[in-house]
């Protein structure tokens, strides 16, 4: 038998995570949910999610980004694949995406812009899943 995917989605945006949530699991992943990241790393420990996909912009305006690299710090997750979404990449400046793209740093991590079509959300999730399977 098959595993499925679990796939864990933290976005503050509720109608966003409940339609994610829909799509993906039509697909035949296993979806997780979070609208903030307070009960992020227990998510994480107790279902072991194979791929994340995480807004920076929540409650503080780099709540996701610091959950990032507190993640990335745990061996455990380093290597999982996180799709980081953000409706603010003219606000926030080359930097913050030049640290997400060094791979030393934050290995298997993509940005995305919001809006993102489902569909693109889905031939990246299982981009990212293929490529960590083949490695």
């Amino acid at each position: 038998m098959i595993m499925k995917k679990k796939i864990f989605l933290i976005d503050d945006d509720e109608d966003l995570l409940r339609s994610f949530q829909v799509i993906l699991e039509s697909k035949g992943f296993d979806v997780l949910t979070s609208s903030d990241g307070t009960d992020c790393f227990l998510i994480l420990k107790n279902h072991s999610p194979d791929l994340l996909v995480l807004d920076v912009m929540m409650k503080t305006d780099f709540e996701g980004y610091y959950l990032l690299q507190e993640i990335k710090k745990d061996p455990q997750y380093r290597k999982m694949p996180v799709i980081l979404l953000t409706g603010m990449k003219d606000h926030i400046g080359v930097d913050f995406f030049s640290s997400v793209e060094d791979k030393s740093l934050f290995p298997n991590v993509r940005y995305q812009d919001k809006p993102i079509y489902s569909h693109l959300l889905v031939e990246m999730i299982e981009e990212m899943l293929e490529e960590l399977q083949n490695h």
